[in-house]
């Protein structure tokens, strides 16, 4: 049988100790928050500082307002990066009276052979609010 009668020593030895140890502890740990914040620009991600006067608006006339020409004809087209390497490219458009193609012809600048690929529709539908015919397609293996 093992005599535990000499374990109260050794916890009353290790908690002098923790007292002990406490408040170096908190005054490191208390400099190094300090000295962290004098070397984070938290809050600040550019030079860039907004001017407090009014800034003149778009004319709603402005030709970036008008309709694309055609029926059917593709709206708010978006060209996003495809992939963490740079070598795909999403391309989405809406299409507001019917679904229209799925289908994107590209090709390189200095290549005349046409690359096609077929992407997704999608549509939302809220109430009896239908948004229009979302399109997205994913362009891979480009160039780099």
């Amino acid at each position: 049988m093992t005599n535990l009668s000499n374990l109260g020593g050794i916890e009353r030895s290790v908690n002098k100790m923790s007292v002990r140890w406490c408040p170096v502890i908190v005054s490191v740990l208390g400099l190094l928050v300090f000295e962290s914040a004098l070397f984070v620009d938290g809050g600040t991600t550019s030079s860039f500082v907004r001017k407090y006067e009014k800034t003149i608006d778009m004319p709603v006339d402005s030709d970036v307002f008008t309709k694309s020409p055609g029926y059917n004809a593709p709206q708010q087209v978006h060209i996003t990066q495809g992939d963490h390497v740079g070598k795909a490219m999403i391309v989405s458009w809406v299409t507001m009276e019917e679904p229209g193609s799925d289908t994107v012809v590209y090709w390189s600048e200095d290549n005349s052979s046409q690359n096609t690929t077929k992407g997704i529709i999608t549509t939302y539908t809220y109430y009896d609010y239908t948004f229009g015919f979302i399109h997205h397609c994913n362009l891979t293996d480009l160039e780099g």
